[in-house]
């Protein structure tokens, strides 16, 4: 599979990725815990927000 895309993953154990034009990519990951999870939900969130900012 190619990096060619931005994708937004939610969940426990999924891995969001931004793709930018100069071809650089950043991922930002979410514990796989689902109990860590619930319990981290805000900063899950806020990292996703913050990665997804200017689309």
């Amino acid at each position: 599979m190619e990096e060619k895309q931005t994708i937004v993953a939610c969940g426990a154990g999924t891995i969001s990725k931004r793709v930018y034009p100069d071809g650089r990519i950043e991922r930002r990951e979410n514990v796989k815990d689902v109990a860590l999870y619930i319990e981290k939900i805000d900063e899950m969130i806020e990292r996703k927000r913050k990665l997804l900012m200017d689309l």
